[in-house]
């Protein structure tokens, strides 16, 4: 019968919490920035017109625009129960946490006052979408805040050894 050996055990949950320390703190996120309208084209050429997945996952939304364009794209990443504030333009910037298993705690801030807080799950490959109107387009359009969890591409495969 082996013997308890304390240290080993210590070293080992403390390599234990560390490892899911790394994790935990290490959950990569997208913000983009997205103007939706019923106008053809946007004002500003460096506008990019949303296509893809995320043009589906819009269009598969009650929202009334006919093209959404993407104005800033901005990469982070998050640490468990610890804020992280992402400035998206000039008037509007939000904080997120990981929360664990995994969900996250979202407050969106508009000329730096409070707008909107919420909790959510955003496993990897799940996007979160908030909206706002924007209240000094004659236009009628909307403001939309996107934070995307990317799924990790899986590792590459090892090469075979030559024989």
């Amino acid at each position: 019968m082996r013997s308890f050996k304390p240290k080993a055990f210590l070293a080992l949950l403390v390599l234990a919490a560390s490892l899911g320390n790394l994790r935990a703190s290490d959950m990569p996120l997208e913000a983009l920035l997205v103007w939706g309208t019923n106008d053809g084209s946007s004002p500003k050429p460096e506008h990019k017109l949303l296509d893809g997945d995320l043009r589906k996952k819009f269009d598969a939304m009650p929202f009334k625009w006919k093209n959404y364009f993407e104005e800033k794209r901005v990469a982070f990443r998050i640490g468990t129960n610890q804020y992280t504030r992402v400035t998206i333009n000039g008037s509007c910037s939000f904080d997120v946490k990981d929360l664990g298993s995994p969900r996250v705690k979202v407050k969106l801030y508009g000329l730096d006052k409070e707008v909107v807080r919420h909790e959510k799950p955003l496993p990897a490959g799940e996007t979160l979408i908030f909206a706002g109107d924007d209240k000094n387009d004659k236009s009628q359009s909307a403001w939309f805040i996107v934070i995307q969890h990317p799924k990790v591409p899986p590792p590459a495969a090892k090469p075979a050894a030559l024989k």
